[in-house]
């Protein structure tokens, strides 16, 4: 863990297993339809031991993860390493695009590595140059979906992305400016690692009201930071995938799926 953890993970939560299983029952009753779950992963691109227990927990159970990866960070050499953790099982991973250098380009306000500061030809150089380092890497396994660092980029980015043939962004709920017509945005809505509360009960009850709420909208996306996790995140984060891959009231997918006629995961 390079980053410290959230105060989710520094409290003594008692019953969080049926705590965490009541969210999704009452979130799946409230839903119009069958509600879709994602599960994003951030900042991929350098093996490490957080990387391994990340993949490792979802391999024990069975779910589909998305792989939001760093083009400056991938080599060959790293690739390599990661797909060793990974295994053959290429279905279970979604590798897309995670920025191009992960580098923040704002002089003032929140940080972006594709926000105002930069010009619209800057921009989609940028992007485009990121997209055909993965593609020279992953081949077959890499997908046209774009994740702005920090979960924020400019509405030139968005065109940029249309016009390079993206089919997807993925950022934070309510995220601004809106996105294109062609350019669906799947955002995240739950957050297991970025946590900003200083007191553990306020992080357990706003994460609780998270899954409610976003399985209640029809689609829960769940944004993950392993260099972030300690034991107690891999522990709840071993437990939340046991209860998503046990509920059948909802389903487990990809941003593939998304796009593309829907087949079940679990």
């Amino acid at each position: 863990m390079t980053k410290p953890a959230s105060s989710l993970y520094c409290g003594n939560h008692l019953d969080i297993g049926n705590k965490i299983a009541s969210s999704i029952d009452r979130g799946c009753q409230l839903s119009t339809h069958r509600p879709l779950v994602f599960f994003r992963a951030d900042d991929i691109g350098i093996p490490s031991l957080g990387f391994q227990q990340l993949i490792e927990c979802f391999i024990k159970h069975k779910l589909p993860l998305c792989l939001a990866t760093v083009p400056a960070w991938l080599t060959e050499t790293r690739l390599k390493q990661l797909q060793r953790i990974t295994g053959a099982n290429n279905s279970q991973w979604y590798w897309h695009q995670h920025g191009r250098v992960h580098r923040n380009f704002e002089k003032a306000g929140k940080k972006q590595e594709f926000g105002p500061a930069r010009t619209r030809d800057d921009i989609q150089n940028s992007v485009s140059k990121g997209r055909e380092r993965l593609e020279q890497l992953l081949e077959k396994d890499f997908h046209p979906v774009f994740t702005p660092p920090w979960n924020r980029c400019s509405s030139d980015t968005l065109q940029s992305l249309a016009d390079l043939g993206f089919k997807a962004v993925s950022r934070s709920r309510g995220a601004r400016p809106e996105t294109l017509y062609n350019l669906p945005d799947f955002q995240v809505n739950v957050d297991l690692h970025t946590r900003k509360e200083v007191e553990p009960q306020l992080a357990l009850d706003n994460f609780l009201i998270e899954i409610e709420e976003s399985l209640a909208s029809g689609l829960c996306g769940i944004m993950i930071h392993h260099q972030r996790m300690n034991g107690p995140a891999l522990e709840l984060l071993d437990i939340f995938l046991g209860m998503i891959k046990r509920n059948r009231n909802l389903l487990s997918v990809t941003f593939g799926d998304l796009t593309a006629p829907i087949e079940p995961h679990n």
